[in-house]
């Protein structure tokens, strides 16, 4: 692939490059950062010329930085009307089903969500588009994690009866606490999500379009497909790309 020259304006700072604790999306080995999401960036900054200096934060202090300063890389995040007034989106670079999980041994079958609201408490992380919809839908019973690992270990040692998750986290979360994928199934789907690069307010439009510009090329030459295969190897990448503009 051919490498797309970028120069920054003068003066203008390097973009901070964000991410949270959410494999195999992003997360850290010995300090080092993994994960599909953390690759793509790495590829798409090498070749725009950029050096990629990603740090693995909690989501709420990623979001946090990103909400109120300029030159900032937030990733993977997900569109909803309050962010499309404080961010610039490239991709979606992944697609996910959040749903509602439960241990196989309990064949519960709530129809909707207050249904299973009165059946028992949903463990859900912090800042998570869960937590979100669960919030916004009115159910009660939530126990919120710090950490997405928290959450699975809960449903473990059965302190919670439900999990909530998105389905390119749940296998790799379940091995962290030495579940399998048998040992929960999906009681219920609460939405299928596009997830993007989301740049901060006052990032230069013009680096926001040679990023869009780069994963377009990266797609084209079906880098961005094998990559996602590395990775999810059951589900199936993106088939669009699009530069979604912050409105006021």
């Amino acid at each position: 692939m051919s490498l797309i020259c970028l120069s920054l304006p003068s003066g203008a700072a390097p973009l901070r490059m964000l991410t949270e604790e959410w494999a195999p999306m992003s997360y850290q080995e010995q300090g080092v950062p993994m994960g599909y999401g953390v690759r793509l960036v790495q590829r798409l900054a090498a070749n725009l010329g950029e050096e990629a200096n990603i740090e693995v934060l909690p989501w709420a202090r990623a979001y946090a930085i990103a909400e109120t300063q300029a030159n900032v890389l937030l990733f993977a995040t997900s569109l909803n009307e309050q962010r499309s007034s404080e961010f610039d989106f490239v991709g979606p670079i992944a697609t996910t089903s959040i749903s509602i999980y439960a241990k196989s041994e309990d064949r519960v079958t709530p129809a909707t969500l207050a249904e299973l609201d009165a059946l028992g408490s949903v463990g859900v992380y912090r800042g998570s588009l869960g937590e979100s919809i669960l919030s916004h839908q009115g159910v009660e019973h939530m126990t919120v994690a710090s950490f997405p690992q928290q959450s699975a270990r809960q449903l473990q040692h059965d302190r919670i009866r439900f999990w909530c998750q998105a389905d390119l986290a749940v296998e790799r979360l379940l091995a962290e606490v030495n579940m399998g994928l048998d040992e929960v199934y999906p009681v219920l789907e609460l939405a299928q999500i596009d997830l993007y690069l989301a740049f901060s307010k006052g990032t230069d439009p013009k680096l926001v379009s040679r990023w869009h510009e780069a994963l377009i090329k990266l797609q084209a030459s079906g880098e961005m497909a094998r990559l996602y295969g590395d990775w999810f190897p059951k589900l199936t990448p993106p088939s669009r790309i699009e530069l979604i503009s912050r409105h006021d």
